[in-house]
């Protein structure tokens, strides 16, 4: 059996939720003041969340091209993982630099909270860094017909 439409698959409904839920996240965080204040909607302050929301809807948008089209699409996988790798090894970096950002009393359990999903998120990150390293050995192995 062939695991890597079953693997690309679950990658793209990886992809759709963590998408769906980091812009759920950035809405619903403004609530308790650490989130996208909806002012900035009609302002033009709210470009650097459309860019990273931009380029985290690429994600979704490669992994479903790898599922559908596999033998075309191959080498988006090798930049999936570069994407991702760069991403978790950002976040790990912000996360334990000395910013301050977390170190806030006036929100400290809202910021733990925040930490805390984003340490999550990025966890499953890993996994799919996992996947799609396991669909690249897939290809490599059928370098002729591709997965």
């Amino acid at each position: 059996m062939d695991i890597s439409k079953p693997i690309s698959a679950a990658l793209f409904l990886y992809e759709c939720f963590r998408l769906s839920l980091l812009i759920a996240f950035l809405f619903v965080a403004q609530s308790v003041g650490i989130g996208v204040p909806l002012e900035i909607l009609t302002g033009g302050a709210f470009f650097p969340y459309i860019a990273y929301l931009g380029s985290t809807a690429l994600f979704p948008l490669m992994a479903l091209f790898i599922w559908l089209r596999p033998q075309e699409h191959r080498n988006y996988i090798a930049l999936y993982m570069a994407g991702k790798v760069i991403g978790v090894v950002l976040f790990y970096a912000w996360a334990i630099s000395p910013s301050g950002e977390f170190t806030g009393m006036e929100n400290l359990q809202h910021n733990r909270a925040v930490l805390l999903i984003s340490i999550g998120m990025n966890m499953a990150d890993v996994f799919s860094i996992w996947g799609a390293c396991t669909l690249k050995n897939r290809a490599r192995k059928t370098e002729i017909g591709g997965l």
